[in-house]
């Protein structure tokens, strides 16, 4: 792989890592900065609860997609 699509590739799994830390952490913020100005009242504590388990699976999906090939190159899967 060329070193521009690795970059890309990395920028791109840091984003996605980033949003969901925020997910994990604070849900209420990331609805309020980019979807309270459609809502016309705040969704449940179910809904931010959905949005915490999303963030902290896509944590894990990243960190696999990122880990898995180091893994398997040094003989430990």
């Amino acid at each position: 792989m060329s070193i521009h699509v690795t970059i890309f590739v990395m920028l791109l799994y840091g984003t996605i890592f980033i949003f969901g830390l925020l997910n994990a952490i604070n849900p209420i913020l990331i609805w309020e900065k980019f979807e309270s100005h459609n809502a016309t009242k705040e969704p449940t504590k179910l809904y931010f609860l959905g949005r915490r388990v999303s963030g902290i699976v896509a944590m894990l999906i990243i960190t696999a997609l990122v880990l898995v090939p180091y893994l398997a190159s040094i003989g430990y899967l």
